[in-house]
């Protein structure tokens, strides 16, 4: 049975998306007076879709 996997262009596209994502989580945590709540629910979407990626790669 094959397996489905990203294409690389999407492996990409997804791998630099949460980069942005959690540098930006901590941009705004340590510059701005941002609720805690709304950092972390950045922050985890930021580290969902690094795990997507991570665990979509084939062996």
């Amino acid at each position: 049975m094959s397996e489905k996997h990203f294409s690389q262009r999407t492996t990409n596209i997804l791998l630099g998306a949460s980069m942005i994502i959690l540098v930006a989580a901590l941009l705004i945590r340590y510059l701005t007076s941002a609720p805690q709540e709304g950092v972390l629910a950045l922050m985890g979407v930021g580290v969902f879709l690094f795990l997507l990626v991570a665990f979509d790669q084939p062996n």
